[in-house]
């Protein structure tokens, strides 16, 4: 296997830096598909660095039929310096600055780097993200709604195996993913976590899909079990609010509630506590995120809900 100019031979293990991007690399005794797993596009989005990283220290090359690449952390700006979803380098989100830019700014330069180096290489990405140090989320995975019935038939069936709560088809295009499936490259977004920390429990929860994805996929023969979760919703409408000002955020809500059309979720108001934005859910739905922070600027996420 090659990733870029660097050579893997079969039954190795070797760690890797091309450009802007580092990692790790597996490359099986057996030929087979590979899978990109990458975490750390939000620095603070803990569950899915943490779990990169067991993964890296628990895979076997030996073992494998086909290839895993593991990117844990690749906004370490933003990781090192906790910071919630941009990069401290240049205050972009690098999940919205797909299609990269070489002569970018740092952020743009890394997004250049995921699709020169790792796009060609996968078979299948999976892009490993969590709640924010601001928000509070419950677990689900976005799977692409726009970019062809075949892609977003064979997403969603992986995506329907998992163990999270929601798949939500999503219409993004500009975040790693996304872009990704405009490539025909078949990728889907895990969510899990919340408030910025990480939990054992949620850890080993997300390790056993990754394993489940590795075991759909062919690259291991494990047993693990690969049946639908049949608790699962499929979410294809979300109402993703934004602040339209910079204001304090009061939510009325809470992670995974029921609401009912009309209600009110949540009030953005003044510093002399006049209100300025007034969030009242446009239908029933599930709450699928939203921000915990007191204080948040003009564009910040809100809240996001959906129904199936």
């Amino acid at each position: 296997m090659k990733i870029g100019d660097i050579l893997i031979n079969k039954g190795e293990k070797k760690k890797f830096t091309l450009g802007n991007i580092s990692g790790t690399a597996f490359c099986g005794r057996n030929t087979g598909k590979t899978l990109v797993i990458t975490a750390g596009v939000h620095g603070g989005e803990y569950v899915g660095i943490e779990t990169a990283l067991r993964l890296i220290k628990e895979l076997e090359a030996e073992k494998l039929s086909g290839n895993i690449i593991i990117c844990p952390v690749l906004n370490t700006d933003g990781f090192y310096d906790g910071v919630k979803q941009i990069s401290t380098s240049d205050y972009k989100n690098l999940n919205r600055e797909f299609p990269g830019d070489e002569k970018g700014t740092s952020t743009q330069r890394i997004a250049f780097d995921i699709e020169k180096y790792l796009y060609p290489t996968a078979d299948f990405i999976v892009d490993l993200h969590g709640g924010d140090i601001n928000e509070n989320l419950i677990p689900l995975i976005f799977f692409p709604y726009g970019s062809g019935e075949d892609m977003k038939n064979y997403v969603r069936d992986i995506a329907s195996r998992m163990s999270v709560n929601f798949r939500v088809g999503s219409y993004a295009s500009n975040g790693l993913y996304s872009y990704a499936t405009k490539k025909n490259i078949p990728a889907m977004l895990y969510e899990r976590g919340e408030h910025g920390i990480w939990s054992e429990d949620d850890v080993l929860a997300e390790k056993e899909d990754i394993y489940k994805l590795m075991e759909m996929l062919g690259i291991i023969k494990d047993g693990h079990d690969i049946s639908v979760n049949k608790k699962q919703k499929e979410i294809v409408s979300v109402e993703y609010v934004e602040a339209e000002c910079d204001g304090l955020w009061y939510p009325y809500i809470k992670q995974g509630q029921r609401v009912k059309k009309g209600e009110l979720l949540g009030v953005l108001k003044n510093i002399e506590g006049e209100k300025l934005q007034v969030v009242v859910a446009k239908f029933d739905a599930d709450i699928l995120y939203y921000t915990l922070s007191l204080g948040v600027r003009k564009k910040d996420a809100l809240i996001a809900y959906g129904t199936e």
